[in-house]
């Protein structure tokens, strides 16, 4: 986990569970589908039904829940996603909360 300015975190899956999970003060941004999105809104196929009114985010408590997933292209990530991310985080900051900014690797957020 690395702390990339003030209060501000990204790192891996690892980082979540080993480190942050049953922490107060926390809020996180969960910036893949696998496995969080998937299991929040239980969804078997490969991806989130289009039609699923938190298809592309879900927000619970101090979660937020990203349908993120490894692209080339930035044009393919929703602006919708991105916009809500960044609020998110901002909003965070600024009630003196910690963010942690993870996927699964750590490697591509």
């Amino acid at each position: 986990m690395i702390e990339i300015c003030p209060n501000l975190f990204v790192g891996d899956q690892d980082d979540y569970e080993q480190n942050v999970k049953y922490q107060s003060g926390w809020r996180v941004v969960h910036a893949c589908k696998e496995p969080y999105h998937r299991q929040l809104l239980g969804y078997k196929t490969r991806g989130a039904p289009k039609d699923h009114p938190e298809y592309l985010l879900v927000t619970r408590g101090k979660r937020l829940y990203l349908n993120l997933v490894d692209v080339e292209d930035p044009a393919y990530v929703a602006k919708e996603i991105m916009d809500n991310a960044l609020s998110f985080i901002d909003e965070a900051l600024k009630g003196g909360d910690k963010v942690l900014v993870h996927c699964i690797q750590g490697e591509s957020r």
